[in-house]
């Protein structure tokens, strides 16, 4: 049992799987451009003739057959930068995270995203294969919220907090149009993979930031002797630091740093 783990194990951690995703989206979106529109296009027709295996190339059709049909070059420029973002953030989730983890974030992203877009079909989720794409930017931000991963210097956490609020906004007329919040519901097929392999993340950030505002709280209500009126330094906070009463001031004390630097009352 344990040998069939270590070779599922080195079967399922290859190297570049962002790559080979973003290849494939490529090449079979570009089929759809070229050749055929219905490519990887789900519809009950498809689905109910037998054609399951349709459903496997859904994750890889980014356009859709009115983006197709524009006929001008924007589905060109689209699909090159989605193939390179997913490439570029796919790389640096994956020296973060490690191959094994990020192929498994990765697969299960495909797993419920091609679930979701089948289920779309019967009901309003209005899951699409964006939602990938969307979803490694919100990882990117919740690994490396301090990464400035654009031209523009914005770290990944603001533009992670406005792809979030941007997500729930923008299915808000699907919501008014269906009277149902089965649109926010699709996005779940997304963000469940964020939860599965990053909830620790967040919610070790939210322990940490309450374990920081309790050690304030509690350093706070230490009681002290000495506090200095400029800076509120006070013997607990800096035990080396001295404490002096200014012969200017009345009855007010100061550490050494600001015994001779401030403004005399």
């Amino acid at each position: 049992m344990r040998r069939l783990r270590n070779q599922f194990i080195d079967i399922i951690s290859f190297q570049n799987a962002a790559g080979y995703f973003a290849a494939i989206t490529f090449f079979v979106s570009l089929f759809s451009l070229l050749i055929d529109p219905k490519i990887g296009v789900l519809t009950p027709d498809m689905l109910d003739g037998g054609r399951w295996w349709n459903a496997g190339l859904f994750v890889f059709h980014l356009l859709s057959p009115a983006e197709i049909q524009a006929g001008t070059y924007m589905p060109w420029i689209f699909l090159a930068f989605y193939t390179y973002l997913v490439f570029s953030v796919g790389k640096i989730l994956e020296e973060d995270m490690g191959s094994l983890r990020f192929n498994l974030f990765l697969f299960s992203l495909i797993f419920f995203i091609t679930i979701g877009g089948v289920l779309s079909l019967y009901y309003p989720l209005f899951v699409e294969t964006k939602m990938i794409y969307d979803c490694l930017l919100l990882a990117l931000a919740i690994r490396m919220p301090n990464l400035e991963f654009f031209i523009i210097p914005i770290r990944m956490k603001w533009i992670g907090i406005a792809l979030f609020v941007y997500l729930f906004w923008e299915r808000g007329d699907e919501m008014r149009m269906f009277n149902s919040i089965l649109p926010w519901a699709g996005l779940f097929f997304g963000f469940s993979s964020l939860l599965l392999f990053f909830g620790r993340d967040i919610l070790g950030t939210k322990i940490r930031e309450r374990k920081t505002s309790n050690w304030k709280a509690k350093q706070s209500e230490v009681f002290t002797v000495h506090k200095c009126h400029v800076c509120g330094a006070t013997e607990a906070t800096d035990p080396q630091l001295e404490f002096r009463y200014c012969v200017n001031c009345e009855d007010k004390e100061y550490c050494e740093n600001h015994l001779h630097n401030h403004a005399h009352s």
